[in-house]
């Protein structure tokens, strides 16, 4: 048998959740985008820019500059 908190506590979320109608179903509709777009960043290749920027200029390493 559960205690009484964690009763409340799952009290407490389901009326969160039931709460306003058509709140389940927003969430599920934004789960559903969310696969769908991490499904389709999956399928599709690997895109390289065509102009690729310079790399960037080495500093050298300004400790070696001072004296021991």
């Amino acid at each position: 048998m559960p205690g009484l908190i964690p009763l409340l506590i799952v009290l407490g979320l389901a009326f969160l959740l039931f709460s306003r109608p058509g709140r389940i179903s927003g969430l599920m509709e934004d789960l559903g985008k969310g696969i769908k777009g991490f499904r389709k960043g999956l399928t599709e290749p690997e895109q390289t820019p065509t102009n690729p920027e310079a790399p960037p200029a080495q500093v050298r390493d300004q400790n070696s500059d001072r004296a021991q």
